[in-house]
């Protein structure tokens, strides 16, 4: 039930507003500004209603105090018994929602109302859109980034960036819809070992954030990241069976704030170095910055943030989950220096060439060729992202899949066999499989898969 604040110094007013709100919301009462200011802070309602005229502190100044205290907006309307249109404009310039006059009218107030509240349910749905991100119910990283600049600036505890581990084989073996419930699993794992204060967010494909909110004990910490390495593991084989053999787990890296400043961006790449040094140590835990190791690194630390800036404008952060579909001419480029290094560090490749056609003579080719653009958007989400693909004909498309193991290779074809199965357009097409084995450590193999 929604709850309202009704502020009036007049004791009978507040009785008549309570009778005409209660039947509908939960109502709490305060008998001056100063007294609801301390309300809010305890009830934190939906919205104030609030008489203008009080003595001590009127209704904009309340305003004011609780916007300055709270940084937000303040969902408040006023009652008043002044016509004067300046009062009205002078509130709404402050964010009021509405105006009623005194005496009230039971029907009127509890339209208006109605209608503050139906407008705020839109607001707090569309903001909940724009700042969670969808799939895992985190905070998204445009929301992280306004949050915890603001946030570090003032507040004492942990920065802590988080990898998944080995997360590429989930997709490449199981699928990217295996990946999501992953991602999925992850993040409930990471809301369940963290407090409502915390920040949680999902900041790119297997990365994470986390501010842990007056927490600083590195051991605290510690036993966070072994829990969460632990329970991931656990998750992951309810998921995939207990023969999971992907060495699944999570990277942390930490840095104290206030400690080491309180710039969000400085911030994010002293976490970051101490990602990395979990990372090149091993994996499955948790490092902290330390400024001793800055100082011996400030030059490889110039270097790798100079080098990590051109990943980024180069769009490493904007990569897909899915595979590469690249026209005739771009696809060439890519194939021959993917060929040029499995020949190097003697690796292997499958070549395939996926055809459909028609089992019916009667579907028109127009409809035909609609049916194979969605079949090669559907191969696209299927295969790995590491695969390349490119339509080699209308009805025809040309795959490269680098460093595939034979073993699962025929999962891979049937993954996109099974998830065309599910398509409408099933019934009146057929797929063919050729694919071919390359190795530069053997030779040659050639296998037809149908």
């Amino acid at each position: 039930m929604k709850k309202i604040l009704v502020v009036d110094d007049e004791e009978m007013m507040r009785k008549i507003t309570n009778r005409i709100l209660s039947k509908e919301y939960e109502v709490v009462l305060a008998g001056s500004g100063q007294e609801a200011i301390e309300v809010y802070e305890k009830e934190r309602p939906d919205l104030i209603l609030s008489d203008l005229m009080m003595p001590e502190m009127n209704g904009f100044e309340m305003h004011k105090i609780l916007q300055d205290k709270y940084h937000e907006s303040i969902h408040i309307m006023y009652m008043t018994a002044d016509d004067a249109e300046e009062v009205e404009d002078r509130g709404l310039d402050m964010g009021a929602a509405d105006f009623i006059h005194k005496p009230l009218r039971p029907e009127v107030l509890l339209k208006r109302v109605a209608n503050i509240m139906n407008n705020l349910e839109k607001i707090s749905t569309l903001t909940e859109e724009a700042t969670i991100d969808k799939l895992t119910g985190l905070m998204n990283k445009a929301t992280t980034i306004s949050t915890l600049t603001d946030l570090v600036q003032h507040a004492t505890g942990t920065l802590l960036m988080v990898d998944l581990d080995s997360f590429k084989l989930v997709n490449d073996i199981y699928g990217h819809d295996m990946g999501d419930q992953v991602l999925k699993g992850f993040a409930e794992i990471l809301m369940s070992n963290t407090e409502p204060g915390d920040v949680r967010s999902r900041v790119g494909g297997d990365e994470f954030m986390l501010f842990l909110n007056g927490v600083t004990d590195e051991e605290i910490m510690k036993d966070l990241s072994q829990r969460v390495n632990r329970q991931i593991v656990e998750m992951a084989k309810r998921l995939m069976g207990e023969d999971m053999q992907i060495p699944l787990g999570v990277s942390f890296g930490g840095v104290a704030v206030p400690q080491f400043g309180t710039d969000y961006e400085k911030l994010t790449q002293k976490a970051d170095r101490a990602l990395y040094n979990i990372k090149k140590n091993g994996k499955h835990g948790i490092a902290f910055y330390r400024e001793s190791i800055a100082k011996t690194e400030v030059k490889a630390v110039a270097s790798i943030d100079e080098l990590r800036r051109i990943r980024q404008v180069m769009g490493e952060r904007n990569l897909t989950d899915t595979a590469l579909q690249l026209e005739p001419q771009s696809f060439a480029t890519v194939y021959k220096f993917i060929l040029r290094y499995l020949h190097t560090y003697h690796g292997s490749a499958y070549t395939a060439l996926v055809t459909m056609e028609k089992k019916n003579p009667s579907l028109s080719d127009d409809a035909f060729n609609k049916i194979t653009e969605e079949f090669g958007e559907l191969m696209t989400k299927s295969l790995r992202k590491s695969d390349i693909m490119m339509q080699n004909r209308p009805n025809q498309y040309f795959l490269l899949l680098p460093e595939l193991p034979e073993e699962h290779a025929e999962s891979v074809f049937a993954r996109v066999r099974n998830g065309w199965r599910e398509s409408e357009h099933s019934e009146v097409t057929v797929i063919r499989f050729d694919a071919e084995k390359i190795s530069f450590e053997e030779n040659r193999e050639v296998e037809r898969r149908k």
